[in-house]
């Protein structure tokens, strides 16, 4: 079995090209979201497929109770060395979870990756996971990369090449795109290949990665299907003021518990 690029955080994040200014970013845009959609204070928040939770350590520090859900025990062990086990990290699948906290004031799930749930009873069973933690009322804000153009491709086609640098370690990356079923509920299947030339020796990667096309029009109908949440809001790229047709890389759909 190929090893996986969510074994090496470090390298996870210059994989995927996030910058630290990022991070603060969005959490500045999450508290300006509770501000506006919540009547009351934000103290306990929930970070779902939270790796090693980078949004959630800067909350932490602002006073905010967390908690976190993934299923990378690298990525929890190192969320949980960094916030001194003060951030209480759980190893659940996101699609189906419970965990022995006290209801959430408002959970998140961030860097794009809530469309890899893609079947119908995984987003079903994952909402009611988060509806059973959040407080009636509660806010669930959710991190959605822009879907257009689907290509459907009738075999494994190289997309792009790239090399990055983490650290001293250079790492060498290949994407490709897969074939997906006409009749599939997917936008595409990723899949992420990188050497990381270590210095004891090259490691290989590879991550496939189905990803389900979401656009607003069918958040709203998950959010309603699930009897839990209702979508109540859309913002494009950490804009209060920009139509969402107008979207450029990634969009927010932002739910409440009903």
């Amino acid at each position: 079995m190929s090893r996986s690029i969510y074994e090496f955080p470090e390298i996870f994040r210059r994989v995927h090209m996030e910058q630290p200014v990022e991070i603060t970013r969005e959490v500045i845009f999450l508290r300006r979201v509770w501000e506006r959609h919540l009547n009351r204070p934000v103290r306990r928040v929930l970070d779902i497929a939270c790796g090693d939770s980078p949004h959630g350590q800067i909350l932490l520090r602002d006073g905010i109770a967390v908690a976190g859900v993934d299923r990378s025990p690298t990525m929890i062990a190192k969320g949980r060395a960094e916030s001194r086990n003060a951030i209480h990290i759980y190893r659940r699948p996101i699609e189906r979870f419970r965990i022995p906290e006290r209801l959430f004031d408002a959970t998140f799930f961030m860097s794009e990756t809530f469309p890899i749930m893609v079947t119908n009873a995984d987003l079903m069973s994952h909402l009611r996971s988060v509806a059973r933690v959040l407080r009636r009322g509660g806010i669930y804000c959710i991190d959605i990369d822009r879907h257009d153009g689907i290509e459907l491709v009738r075999k494994r086609k190289l997309w792009r090449e790239r090399t990055v640098r983490a650290g001293s370690v250079l790492v060498e990356i290949r994407e490709f795109h897969r074939p997906i079923r006409w009749d599939s509920t997917l936008h595409s299947i990723y899949e992420l290949e990188c050497r990381i030339h270590f210095p004891a020796g090259p490691v290989l990667t590879r991550d496939i990665i189905p990803v389900r096309y979401i656009v607003p029009a069918t958040l709203e109908l998950i959010a309603g299907a699930s009897g839990c949440f209702k979508l109540i809001a859309c913002y494009a790229d950490l804009s209060f003021t920009k139509p969402i047709e107008r979207c450029h890389g990634r969009w927010w759909g932002i739910l409440q518990r009903v």
